[in-house]
């Protein structure tokens, strides 16, 4: 545990030192450099990931709480944007990736890991709970690009110079990324449904059966949003609600419960 914590205490600190600079040039409408937000960030990633490893090898009868699986999202999407960073400078929301990630690092620390999801389950259990992780972490980095998507068409709308309108991501840009992650992100999705389907013989049993119908309604919305994109066409509004009630349908289906039972009920 020392070490976890050891590996934890920078990760947090260089996340939202990261942040803080970011939010300082946003704010102050300066021309600083990124170069030392961007290098924290990068330490911080490194550190985050350093604690993945070795809460991995310490867990407790090999189980995998919460706690440790928001560590895991977390860093997928923090690593994500950071890595689109260099393709498309001045992402509105990396301050705000920054310190949940930092959030999520420090709820790591605190919250002991309890009933949580055996790593001694079958290939097929544990490719089905890795891909479902994977797709929740791509539809989660859609949900934040579809609103810095509908933040600088309000901005373009409006024509303000506030905040970032002087250095603002291409508008296309930004869309093109984001109905890629949610094609990704959906194909993903109905692979891991799948998976459920043919290595879970208990996708409806009780304890599962509103996770399923949850999950299936996701990607419903998910197809829905892309289909009508492709041919009819969807107004940015359209696709941050869209992308909204995806996510929110996902986080019930795979956190609701569990924030229940091991951090309300603590059992």
């Amino acid at each position: 545990m020392a070490l976890i914590i050891a590996a934890s205490v920078p990760s947090i600190v260089c996340y939202l030192a990261s942040a803080g600079l970011l939010l300082r040039r946003f704010f102050n409408h300066s021309g600083e450099s990124t170069k030392i937000p961007i290098s924290l960030l990068m330490a911080a990633l490194v550190c985050h990931l350093l604690t993945i490893v070795l809460s991995i090898t310490a867990l407790d009868e090999q189980r995998l709480s919460l706690a440790f699986v928001l560590l895991v999202v977390a860093w997928l999407i923090a690593f994500s944007m950071f890595v689109a960073n260099r393709y498309i400078k001045n992402l509105v929301f990396l301050p705000i990736v920054s310190i949940s990630a930092a959030l999520f690092t420090c709820l790591h620390m605190f919250i002991p890991s309890s009933n949580g999801l055996s790593a001694q389950m079958s290939g097929g259990m544990i490719a089905h709970i890795s891909i479902s992780m994977l797709a929740f972490g791509f539809l989660g980095i859609s949900m934040l690009y579809a609103l810095q998507l509908g933040y600088i068409n309000y901005q373009l709308k409006h024509k303000r110079q506030t905040l970032l309108s002087h250095d603002l991501p291409p508008l296309m840009s930004v869309e093109h990324i984001l109905y890629q992650l949610m094609t990704i992100g959906t194909f993903i999705l109905a692979l891991a449904l799948f998976t459920g389907f043919l290595f879970m013989p208990s996708m409806f049993a009780d304890g599962y059966a509103h996770k399923t119908i949850l999950s299936t309604l996701a990607l419903g919305v998910f197809v829905s949003s892309l289909i009508l994109h492709r041919y009819k066409g969807i107004k940015t509004r359209t696709a941050i609600w869209f992308n909204g009630i995806g996510i929110t349908l996902l986080s019930l289906s795979y956190f609701g419960s569990r924030i229940v039972q091991e951090v309300i009920l603590g059992t």
